[in-house]
């Protein structure tokens, strides 16, 4: 009989947030054992949510040896971050004709919920409003191929523990920088909307260079 998908996603969705907050390291083992103990089911939702997990760059699977919280390198999260950032400049580009009042008014919501979220610093709660800010004009672009395209690289570059330490050390930025997105839409320039989008992505990356690195060697240090 086949796993409910309801029952799947609660799996993965729970594995996922320990992952993205840092209560799972990279290079940890995921025991089936304790995930089947913790949800007392069988082992087959497990194994469904390890592979959408791995999809998704969570998780790596080794045949006999079992699943593994994926270890993100310095580089790898740069060259991501570069990609994630041309791409969404572009999906910004090509939205701009299309976006509607319906579109400003739901951007303008979420960033008056991040700054809830900043005042109470909430950091996965502004990890989500984040991403649906952005998610809210990528998916105006209308182009599938783009779409799919950015999902893909935010989750294997693990946006939320990105914007995490980005939010925690640059909480001035965190409202402002989505401010200025909207407002240079309303001003409906396509080149300069798409070099606002890219920039802001990049200043995450530049900006916190230095702390990333200390968290990703931190975590390997643990694993030794």
């Amino acid at each position: 009989m086949k796993t409910p998908p309801l029952l799947v996603e609660d799996v993965a969705g729970f594995l996922r947030n320990a992952i993205v907050s840092g209560k799972l390291m990279q290079g940890e083992k995921l025991s089936e054992t304790s995930i089947q103990k913790r949800f007392g089911i069988s082992r087959s939702p497990i194994r469904e949510a390890l592979r959408i997990l791995e999809q998704e760059g969570l998780v790596v699977i080794f045949p006999r040896k079992g699943a593994y919280v994926n270890e993100i390198t310095i580089n790898e999260l740069n060259d991501t971050t570069i990609v994630v950032a041309a791409l969404e400049g572009l999906a910004a580009r090509l939205a701009l004709p299309g976006l509607t009042d319906k579109n400003f008014k739901k951007m303008l919501r979420l960033v008056k919920k991040m700054e809830e979220e900043v005042k109470n610093f909430s950091i996965h709660d502004y990890t989500k409003t984040h991403n649906d800010f952005h998610e809210t004009f990528v998916l105006a672009c209308k182009n599938r191929v783009l779409i799919d395209s950015i999902g893909k690289l935010r989750r294997r570059y693990v946006r939320p523990m990105v914007t995490s330490y980005y939010f925690m050390n640059n909480i001035e930025d965190a409202v402002e920088g989505h401010i200025k997105i909207i407002d240079t839409f309303k001003e409906n320039d396509p080149q300069k909307i798409e070099n606002i989008v890219e920039d802001h992505i990049m200043d995450a990356l530049i900006k916190d260079r230095d702390l990333w690195e200390k968290n990703l060697a931190g975590g390997n240090e643990k694993k030794g």
